[in-house]
């Protein structure tokens, strides 16, 4: 069954579908898949700082009434080690404190986001983080992923929007971020559940939106290639994670020694004589 609704974060996250992180993991093995997503016992993941400021972020840009409700500043001069100061903080239920200079990072990384002009259009209107979920055509799995933002162009037509921080906005960095965390894959995987909820998919833009000063915004598109090769990725990872929820066996990697060698960036194309000079 497909449908697009409109659920929490925590709802989503803890329905046991396969979403693009899932995919991730399998990536690196089916061990790895099934030890942070499906073993018994296994620990909450600790939200690192990285995902803390991406979340602020992302409520920030994504839902501003939102984050208005669920963030408060703390007043510079105020130490929450003082008896005023935990006062102060012990009346602040239901909210998450933040420091000046994390509201001011977000301020100023929307206003990046709102000064490029393909990028405030397409957050000119639309739906934050709706859910879709799919049976998978060629496995039967049940997926899930969770769009950023859906531009809606006609009743059953989007633009597709995935909100991503960065340390360099380069084309370089830009590269080895979509290659580093599969967004192609990402693409893919998402695309194909909104087609399955009936939605045509315009096209699909990742807005990266530095993370410190200066702050820049840029819309980046995926190349047809390699988000082909996303699509080639997502099915076999799709296939692999089927076979192993078929026969309950999730393997780290395959069997007897491993044989490693250097990076690819590392090896001679050629080879190289070495002289030394007397």
């Amino acid at each position: 069954m497909s449908e697009l609704k409109i659920i929490s974060a925590a709802d989503y996250h803890a329905d046991e579908a396969v979403g693009n992180s899932m995919l991730s993991s399998m990536k690196d093995s089916p061990a790895h898949c099934y030890a942070w997503h499906m073993a018994p016992g296994r620990p909450e993941r600790v939200e690192t700082a990285a995902m803390r400021l991406g979340t602020l972020t992302h409520t920030a840009i994504l839902e501003p009434d939102e984050f208005r409700k669920r963030y408060v500043v703390k007043p510079d001069d105020l130490s929450l080690a003082t008896k005023e100061g935990k006062a102060w903080k012990s009346a602040m239920v239901g909210v998450e404190i933040i420091d000046t200079a994390e509201a001011e990072m977000v301020k100023h990384q929307r206003a990046a986001l709102l000064a490029n002009d393909e990028l405030a259009r397409l957050f000119s209107e639309g739906r934050p983080e709706m859910s879709a979920f799919w049976n998978d055509s060629a496995t039967g799995l049940r997926c899930k992923c969770r769009p950023d933002w859906l531009h809606f162009t006609g009743p059953n037509r989007v633009r597709v929007v995935d909100l991503k921080t960065t340390n360099d906005i380069t084309l370089d960095a830009v590269s080895k971020s979509v290659t580093n965390f599969g967004y192609h894959r990402q693409q893919a995987h998402y695309t194909r559940g909104l087609e399955a909820c009936g939605l045509v998919v315009e096209d699909f833009v990742f807005a990266f939106v530095t993370k410190a000063y200066p702050f820049f915004a840029l819309p980046y598109s995926i190349e047809d290639e390699s988000l082909a090769q996303g699509y080639e990725e997502v099915d076999e990872l799709l296939a692999l994670f089927s076979n192993c929820k078929r026969t309950n066996t999730w393997p780290l990697s395959g069997a007897g020694v491993q044989t490693v060698g250097l990076s690819r960036w590392a090896k001679r194309e050629t080879e190289i004589e070495i002289s030394y000079a007397n």
